[in-house]
């Protein structure tokens, strides 16, 4: 278990945890959809980790909503695309696509940490 940052404009940010075959991201859904279409974003170097680190799923979960989202790392890159809007480089996935989960579960905290 990993919990995975990278370095945005000079900052160590929190991008996901990455748990068994899946990377976990935790967020407010309302801060990474881009509503043009609808998509859920993340900064492009973790799908280059997730691709690196065999993750077959990503998940991603809004605790405010209690909703999440799953989709497997062949539709992320399947269906997704490159994108730039003032967080770095980052991948959309449209929402519509992604399998919807019951519930919220909040998963553990970890310690480890890795920068990418």
């Amino acid at each position: 278990m990993k919990a995975i940052y990278t370095i945005v404009n000079d900052r160590k940010t929190f991008i996901g945890k990455h748990i068994g075959e899946s990377i976990i991201r935790e967020f407010s859904f309302a801060s990474a959809v881009l509503w043009k279409n609808e998509s859920l974003s993340f900064d492009k170097k973790l799908l280059k980790y997730a691709e690196d680190n065999k993750v077959k799923v990503f998940i991603f979960s809004d605790s405010l909503k209690k909703k999440r989202l799953k989709m497997d790392i062949k539709s992320i890159i399947n269906n997704g695309s490159d994108g730039h809007h003032g967080a770095g480089q980052q991948w959309y996935i449209p929402m519509g696509l992604m399998d919807d989960l019951n519930g919220y579960v909040k998963t553990t905290y970890i310690r480890d940490e890795i920068i990418i």
